[in-house]
Formats: structure tokens, sequence, C-alpha cells
């Protein structure tokens, strides 16, 4: 009887964790002066997968329930000085700061969050519409939180890249070439994590948060 009372109180304390709310914060940014110039490819099949990954609702996206995998203001940022420290940095030029909220999921209910770094989306000039970071984010929650990390630098410009050729559900065509930062790791809430790459990096915090 106490076993089955301890799986019912573990079940339920199970279910709390998953139905809870996150804000995840991540900065990206490209070492300046890399020891190597690690391993690139040009290979579409060493490309991220992007079929099932979300775009970030707007911030100022409503609904009758909270917004899933929307953005947050820049008020509602933890990591403003790590970004600025960044910015004055000889060695480092941080390239996206970014947060949003979502719904705790695990396994396969887990939603991978497409990121990138773009300048000008909506213009009409191939050279505006640069893009040096491309790829998905996802946060699993289970006993632990995970995030697992899959994300291409750009080592061209990406006007060299033919959009109207690209390669169904990647991230870019064939001729551009890159190098790949693939990795997961556990995390614990409020913990400053790096995800390391000779060329790039990532600096992440996941938060709990409060919906009302």
């Amino acid at each position: 009887m106490r076993k089955a009372l301890l799986l019912i109180v573990l079940s339920l304390a199970s279910l709390n964790v998953r139905a809870a709310w996150y804000q995840v914060e991540i900065i990206i940014f490209e070492n300046l002066y890399p020891q190597s110039d690690g391993e690139v490819w040009s290979d579409p099949r060493e490309l991220p997968v992007l079929g099932d990954a979300v775009e970030l609702a707007p911030v100022d996206a409503v609904g009758n329930d909270p917004v899933a995998f929307k953005k947050l203001r820049s008020s509602q940022f933890k990591l403003g000085g790590v970004y600025k420290e960044l910015s004055f940095s000889r060695n480092y030029r941080p390239l996206l700061h970014l947060s949003w909220q979502q719904p705790g999921r695990s396994g396969s209910r887990a939603t991978a969050v497409r990121i990138r770094d773009i300048l000008n989306p909506e213009s009409d000039i191939a050279a505006e519409r640069r893009i040096k970071v491309d790829g998905t984010i996802r946060l699993r929650v289970s006993r632990f939180l995970h995030m697992d990390v899959d994300l291409v630098y750009l080592l061209e410009n990406l006007s060299a890249i033919d959009r109207t050729n690209a390669v169904e559900d990647t991230v870019a065509t064939p001729r551009a070439s890159y190098t790949r930062l693939r990795e997961s790791r556990r995390m614990k809430l409020n913990e400053l994590h790096y995800f390391d790459h000779p060329l790039f990096g990532i600096i992440t915090r996941v938060s709990r948060l409060k919906i009302e």
C-alpha cells in the first residue's frame, strides 16, 4: 500500500513538472579569433532538420491561454549583463540575444524552436538578408531539464545561398560552407550554461516562469 501511494505521489509530481512553464534565454556569439577552424561541411545531410521546429510567436501575440513559444520583451531578459560584456569584448561579437516562454514537455512531445540570426528578413536586397546562425534548440523536461542544440554557423555571407533551391526541411543549400554545433546537455534551473565551439558559442539560462 505504501509503495502504491509513493508511485501516485511521484506520478503527480511528474505531471506538475511537465505542466510547468519556463523562460529560455540564449545569447549566440561568434569568436573573432578562433583557435581552430573546426570541421567544415557543405553536405546537406549534415544539416539540422527543421521540419518539426516551430517559429517563435511575436512579443505582442495574444490568446485566451498563455501563448506557447512566444518571444519575451527585452525588459524580461536576465542576461543583459552578459550580453553587454560580450559587446565590449575584443574577442567576441554577439549575434543574437533572445528569450521566449514555453511549457515543459517531455520526450517526443518536446518541441524544437527555430533559431536564426536574421538581418532585415523582409528586405528584397539579398545582401541585407544576412544569416550567420541557423538551426534549432529544444528544451526537454523529465526528472531533469535537458537542452538539445543543433545549430550551424555559416562561414560565408548567406547572400551566396540561393533559397529558391534550398533543400526541403533543411537549413541551407549544399554549396554553403558551414560548421555545426550539435550537443545535448542536462541543465539546472537558473544556472548559466555555455555550449562551446571554436568559431561560435551559446550562453543559455532556463528559469521557471509564472504564468497567470
